[in-house]
């Protein structure tokens, strides 16, 4: 066949292999006169029964169905090759700066994407107005409940670990300190003293602890 693009004769029927521009595809009602002619000049040449040419003309309906399926998965795959022998063809034609500072681009890209950690803070820092109201007993239960069901609390030995999942984890640190403040707060009013508590973030990352000597902290 003759590409449009490149002009250049070759024996393939779907993709030129000189540009890899994909070959114009034969239309469903092309496809199905050029079968009428095949059918109709097989029976006229064999002399077939009405039976005989019922029955091959469902062959040639069921080997067409077949055909087009095939043909439709090779055009998209050629399409695709196209696609990415055009994209690199124009990298190819830039100049070797513009090459290498793509290049330089995406490799930062990757190493930041394998390096990146969650943001540091300074462990301690406990801001003064995080939690300014007091709570009642009720508001204690209410707030524990609401965090077992929003969380995974876990009590070994009169140890709590308390993991977050995303959706209730805020991302500011000044949210997740107070987060732990209050479940603190409300553990030591239902239970009557203070108790060691763990915290962790949806990653299975501590941030931050409580005890009774030093109160609410974050960690690293």
């Amino acid at each position: 066949m003759r590409c449009a693009v490149c002009e250049k004769e070759s024996n393939n029927r779907r993709v030129c292999p000189y540009c890899f521009t994909p070959y114009p595809v034969e239309g469903p009602s092309a496809k199905r006169a050029s079968a009428a002619r095949g059918s109709t000049g097989t029976r006229s040449s064999t002399g077939a029964s009405p039976a005989g040419g019922a029955g091959s003309a469902g062959g040639s309906a069921g080997s067409s169905a077949g055909g087009s399926a095939s043909d439709a998965a090779n055009d998209a795959l050629a399409g695709i090759t196209a696609a990415a022998a055009r994209a690199w063809a124009k990298f190819r034609a830039q100049t070797p700066l513009v090459q290498f500072s793509a290049a330089g681009i995406a490799l930062v890209l990757v190493l930041w994407w394998a390096t990146r950690e969650e943001p540091q803070f300074e462990a301690g820092v406990v801001p003064s107005d995080i939690i300014a109201t007091p709570m009642q007993r009720e508001e204690a239960v209410a707030l524990i409940k609401h965090t077992r069901g929003t969380a995974i609390v876990d009590i070994q030995q009169d140890e709590v670990f308390v993991t977050y999942q995303p959706q209730a984890f805020p991302v500011r640190e000044d949210g997740q300190l107070a987060l732990a403040q209050q479940f603190a707060r409300a553990d030591e009013i239902v239970e009557g003293r203070k108790r060691r508590i763990f915290f962790y973030n949806p990653n299975g990352k501590q941030f931050a602890q409580a005890d009774g000597v030093r109160g609410v902290l974050l960690v690293k």
